[in-house]
């Protein structure tokens, strides 16, 4: 059915309707920042991007499963004010300044009209910031404090406040950072910026560089942070001139590591790998930035090469003995599935992948037929410490027969 057809088959008020949904569409936004988790995404693990403890932002506010954290969000936020001497009405005036752009930033309609949206914003930031602020400054903590009096509870907040969807701009961050350090209210510590803060915020809960390695990073003007999502890729990901050239793949098939580690005559330096409670969230969350925000996919190009150099436990305990990888799983199959499982979902694109180069070389070195000779004799007669001797006796018998036999001839 055309176009035609379908308009001349609409009433006056299907028209009016249609015109004003047209009319209403929001501009794009190049604000544009934080994100609903793909389906595809999702439905691997759901759990990886929803928040269990706290909402923070206005995409899971008012689900019944997190009203529980509602009262101490706003009890942080009345620590907020009375610490800073900020008046409600001030804070809320100059949120609703900032409402559009706000607004602006969720890549979603956000259903709440401006004055709850900013209502929202208001209690979940100020709250953030306070765990801010009591991570980096344990003296702000208080001695009945429902929070900090119990690790774990922190610890799944923290998890929240990587998800992807949990987010508050981080402009807002900065702005509370700013009435914090301008009133001066308490010592914020020579050198601790909003950036440090953030840095301090997560370095107990994902795998980092200490600071004085990552600051650099944020030092350049051109440098924005849209939040926390955005900060933790930031981290992790390279500089634009020490990435490796994306190119088109010709086979993601290359040597597990202990195929590697037996053809010899190499080596491979891979960054460590720390996997723990949060890693899933973490990698997950970034992977889902990336392909929702980025024509960039550098952690989810990593991904994809470590599954292809993990394919069993021997693998995980060969990684783990050169302290490449280190797991707080139960046991070495444990990681290996995990590590296997991290690229359900995501797309690979294969004719810009990061590791073309990399893979390629590891094919040609293992590809040699001395180095894949070794290999075999490793895999196929070398196995234990018993097949090794029985070999090493063989070899001796069979030259004892070839001397016993030369000694006969020359006998003759």
């Amino acid at each position: 059915m055309t176009m035609q057809c379908l308009i001349a088959g609409c009433g006056d008020t299907d028209m009016e309707e249609l015109t004003n949904n047209l009319n209403d569409l929001p501009p794009l936004s190049s604000e544009c920042c934080i994100y609903k988790v793909p389906k595809r995404l999702r439905g691997v693990n759901n759990k990886a991007y929803t928040p269990q403890v706290v909402s923070i932002g206005p995409l899971h506010h008012g689900r019944e499963s997190l009203k529980a954290m509602e009262e101490h969000k706003m009890r942080y936020m009345k620590d907020f004010l009375e610490r800073t001497g900020v008046e409600l009405e001030v804070l809320f005036k100059d949120m609703m300044e900032r409402q559009a752009q706000i607004r602006a930033s969720y890549a979603v309609t956000v259903k709440f009209d401006e004055h709850e949206l900013v209502k929202i914003i208001m209690v979940d930031a100020t709250f953030t910031f306070e765990v801010m602020l009591r991570v980096s400054l344990p003296s702000l903590q208080r001695e009945n404090d429902r929070i900090f009096g119990k690790p774990g509870m922190l610890r799944d907040i923290i998890y929240d406040m990587l998800l992807l969807e949990n987010q508050v701009p981080f402009f807002i961050l900065e702005y509370l950072y700013f009435l914090a350090h301008s009133k001066n209210i308490f010592d914020l510590e020579s050198g601790l910026s909003i950036i440090s803060l953030t840095h301090k915020l997560f370095r107990n809960r994902v795998y980092k560089r200490p600071f004085h390695e990552i600051c650099h990073k944020f030092s350049r003007p051109s440098t924005k942070i849209h939040h926390f999502v955005d900060f933790l890729l930031q981290c992790h990901r390279p500089l634009p001139s020490d990435l490796p050239t994306k190119k088109k793949f010709k086979t993601l098939n290359i040597p597990n590591a202990t195929e590697l580690h037996q053809a010899g005559n190499g080596i491979l330096k891979i960054p460590r790998l720390r996997i723990r409670g949060s890693t899933e969230i973490f990698f997950r969350n970034l992977i889902a930035y990336e392909q929702c925000e980025h024509c960039d996919h550098y952690i989810n190009d990593y991904v994809f090469f470590m599954d292809r150099l993990v394919d069993s436990a021997k693998d995980v305990e060969l990684l783990a003995k050169s302290r490449v990888l280190e797991s707080k799983l139960p046991d070495s199959k444990a990681t290996a599935d995990f590590i296997n499982n991290l690229d359900l979902g995501p797309i690979l694109f294969s004719r810009k992948f990061y590791f073309t180069d990399l893979c390629d070389k590891l094919n040609e070195h293992y590809g040699e037929p001395w180095h894949e000779w070794k290999a075999s004799l490793k895999q196929d007669y070398f196995k234990s410490p018993w097949a090794s001797l029985s070999i090493i006796v063989a070899a001796i018998l069979v030259v004892l027969t070839f001397i016993q036999t030369v000694c006969s001839v020359m006998e003759l």
